[in-house]
């Protein structure tokens, strides 16, 4: 009977014996002191949704895979939404990072926002995700337009007067459902291939290699190159036969894991190149310029559109010199189908790669062709 009560000390024995057997608290109390901060204490995964809600931050809840790290970080990121803090921070939960870039003032839509990701995105439906929490973390005015990593094409703007200030063409990317935002993405691979007999043989430009001191060349129908007549003999012959490649077009083939062909893409460049420091194309950290003749190495270059060959995945990527499109199709199509060409001719210059096509990324691929 000594347990602690409200009672005045004029109550009698029967009103203390009453307030002590309906008094729950000898019952629960412990539980109820040990329940205090329970749940912001590794609460079971069953609180989550009512901590979420309790806290305001339920908006968020449908973007944010961790709903610890929203319980636990939430509260702060509501005291700097508005400011792009508060954008850094919600990308944070989802494993990303961005530069933030808005419109300039002078532009009609001045209230566009890009952000300039860290990386391409991981999966499509990341996309969803990133649209839905930056969205929620910038000012009520300003609008999530567009995000890009990789593949960053604009519209031209010629200058600040009244003409000059119209967008020619457009902003790089593609939107996918469920997000309004435009995502433009690259990816690169290279591969410096030096070619093989069998292949050189294959593409029916095969000469015999000769020795230094051999004074004489067996030439057949290929022309010489433009070097000079001191050049050796294994520099000649690379070079011929870099010239007498097949004309025409040139394509990339994807092919997936169990060799079948997904698609063709059109290389958009081929060039005999030479190093040079100050040349425009790269492979291997090194620079290579157009070289028209008397190269010795060859430099082709394909990169597919936004959508070819979207859900399914190459696991190597090669060449084939001299086909064209397979009749009915389009002469100048840029992506094909399996069956796109006529006659598929050899492939050549295969690596394995693992590329996983998308709607909002561009694969670019370049080799260089070591004759």
């Amino acid at each position: 009977m000594s347990a602690p009560d409200l009672l005045p000390p004029s109550a009698t024995e029967l009103e203390r014996t009453v307030s002590l057997s309906t008094d729950s608290y000898t019952r629960v109390g412990v539980h109820i002191t040990a329940m205090r901060g329970r749940k912001y204490s590794n609460p079971p995964p069953s609180w989550l949704p009512f901590i979420v809600s309790e806290l305001g931050l339920g908006e968020l809840s449908p973007y944010a895979p961790n709903l610890y790290d929203l319980i636990d970080e939430g509260v702060d990121w509501q005291r700097v939404r508005g400011t792009p803090d508060a954008v850094l921070r919600a990308l944070g939960w989802l494993s990303y990072a961005a530069e933030i870039e808005s419109f300039p003032p002078r532009r009609r839509y001045w209230n566009l926002v890009m952000l300039h990701l860290d990386r391409v995105r991981d999966d499509e439906a990341d996309l969803i995700r990133i649209d839905g929490v930056s969205t929620l973390s910038v000012p009520k005015r300003s609008v999530i337009w567009r995000g890009y990593h990789g593949y960053d094409v604009r519209a031209i703007e010629a200058g600040r007067t009244r003409w000059g200030q119209t967008l020619w063409s457009a902003f790089s990317g593609a939107r996918i459902p469920q997000s309004d935002v435009k995502w433009s993405f690259g990816r690169r691979y290279e591969a410096d291939h030096a070619l093989t007999d069998a292949e050189l043989q294959a593409l029916g430009v095969w000469l015999d290699p000769v020795d230094e001191s051999d004074g004489g060349w067996q030439w057949g129908p290929f022309p010489w190159p433009a070097l000079p007549w001191s050049s050796s003999a294994a520099t000649v012959r690379s070079a011929a036969m870099l010239a007498a490649m097949p004309a025409g077009p040139v394509f990339a083939v994807f092919r997936d894991a169990a060799g079948d062909v997904i698609g063709y893409r059109r290389a958009r460049a081929r060039w005999p190149v030479q190093p040079a420091l100050d040349g425009i194309y790269s492979v291997g950290g090194n620079r290579w310029a157009v070289r028209p003749t008397g190269a010795t190495r060859l430099y082709v270059e394909a990169m597919t559109d936004f959508g070819d060959g979207y859900g399914a995945t190459a696991a190597s990527v090669g060449l084939v010199f001299g086909a064209t499109p397979a009749a009915g199709l389009k002469p100048g199509a840029l992506w094909l189908p399996a069956d796109g060409l006529a006659p598929t001719g050899p492939i050549v210059a295969e690596f394995p790669a693992n590329i996983e096509f998308g709607r909002t990324v561009r694969e670019r691929v370049c080799w260089l062709l070591r004759f």
